[in-house]
């Protein structure tokens, strides 16, 4: 199951370190809009050790994408899900900074 999409919250060493979830899903960073939308300029999927928050402490450790300023996600319940929601999502949305594309 992909569950509802949660957000904004913002994308700070601070917030995602206090996260308390491990949990598998995609995420999406970038940031809010006026009527509170979220542009989105990076969709990633965690599907390993430390989860989401695992996966987004390490790219703020790598220092990237400096004009991110939120994000959001959606749970997934298995690896599969989430590695399928996240090319849609990445077809779908097309974010400058995944230059890859669909895995």
């Amino acid at each position: 199951m992909i569950y509802d999409f949660q957000s904004h919250y913002p994308y700070d060493y601070q917030t995602v370190s206090n996260w308390g979830s491990d949990a598998i899903g995609v995420y999406y960073l970038g940031v809010p809009t006026a009527d509170n939308r979220l542009i989105v300029y990076y969709i990633g999927r965690a599907i390993g050790d430390g989860g989401m928050r695992g996966r987004m402490l390490q790219h703020l450790g790598e220092d990237k994408w400096r004009d991110v300023t939120h994000f959001g996600y959606h749970q997934c319940d298995t690896a599969a899900e989430a590695i399928d929601w996240e090319a849609e999502e990445i077809a779908r949305y097309n974010p400058k900074y995944n230059k890859v594309g669909v895995w």
